[in-house]
């Protein structure tokens, strides 16, 4: 219930509080950003500090110090309904960090966004792009781009082999994909790091995904895994089953097994281009099909 003062300046101080509180407090943090630098640049609004704590604060000080900071608010508001892209169309990417990444690579590959690569809040690179006050692309076309993306992000997500395989709750497997990507020149692209296991494998994953990806609407309706894809994850989880098998450390149990000779000579031809006995290398291809093909995404048998 709104309160009345005889004294006419409380009155005023009162009524002021409230409507900052009603129209400003009430913005999120990427919207008091936005009116923020679109008065700084276009209504001579000065910030003491643009890049305050609190945002929120600092927008209603620098504004308190206008007589006519009410019609700054409405043409702040007006201006932001025709720049800035409603955040329901950026819910596919804010809940994921495997998709911000890819979203990322492609702004900074295909549009040429230098982005802060050591950023710990990807996100807000994201909306950096979109919202700067210097991207003078037109609402609709910010959509549009914001959607491609989106579609070729979940195309290679539903088209993927090795999210099952890398499983969430393996944090030994983990580290070893984050390091053999490492080696590979393929992990470290953003020159951001994290100790938690469920961050290493969306990076993971991430730097699998922007491996031939689509890059047009034709590519995205027949998009499969390209031959050079399917080429590096296969080589990953043979080097995977590899590092498993040498660090067992288990007795076999001798064990006869008649084979035919052509798959006698395929073993024998495959463990010496490995540089593997005949069993290590028998060992290394039941485990590997048995997770890919008997286990589910926990590593629990199917059967």
């Amino acid at each position: 219930m709104a309160l009345y003062y005889d004294y006419r300046p409380s009155q005023i101080k009162y009524d002021n509080r409230s409507y900052f509180n009603k129209n400003i407090r009430s913005l999120s943090e990427r919207q008091v950003r936005w009116v923020q630098e679109y008065l700084a640049s276009n209504k001579s609004v000065s910030f003491s500090n643009i890049g305050a704590t609190d945002r929120y604060q600092a927008l209603i000080n620098a504004l308190a110090q206008h007589e006519n900071f009410r019609e700054l608010v409405d043409e702040s508001y007006s201006k932001m309904l025709h720049s800035l892209i409603p955040e329901v169309h950026f819910k596919w990417v804010s809940d994921s960090l495997r998709a911000q990444i890819f979203a990322l690579h492609i702004l900074s590959s295909e549009y040429g966004y230098n982005f802060d690569q050591n950023s710990h809040d990807l996100m807000n690179e994201l909306y950096y792009f979109f919202d700067d006050k210097n991207n003078k692309t037109y609402i609709d076309n910010k959509i549009i781009l914001l959607n491609n993306i989106k579609k070729r992000w979940h195309v290679v997500f539903e088209k993927d082999n090795y999210s099952k395989w890398l499983a969430e709750n393996n944090k030994e497997q983990i580290e070893w994909t984050r390091d053999y990507l490492r080696k590979d020149g393929r992990y470290n692209y953003l020159g951001r790091d994290t100790s938690l296991h469920e961050e290493i494998r969306s990076h993971i994953l991430a730097a699998l995904d922007i491996v031939d990806f689509p890059i047009n609407d034709k590519e995205i309706e027949s998009y499969v895994q390209s031959d050079h894809k399917e080429r590096i994850i296969d080589k990953m989880k043979r080097a995977w089953s590899q590092q498993k098998y040498r660090d067992a450390g288990k007795t076999k149990k001798p064990y006869h097994l008649p084979l035919t000779k052509k798959t006698k000579a395929r073993l024998e031809k495959m463990a010496q281009v490995q540089g593997l006995s005949e069993t290590a290398t028998l060992d290394i291809l039941i485990n590997r099909f048995y997770e890919l093909d008997y286990v589910d995404v926990d590593g629990k048998d199917l059967y």
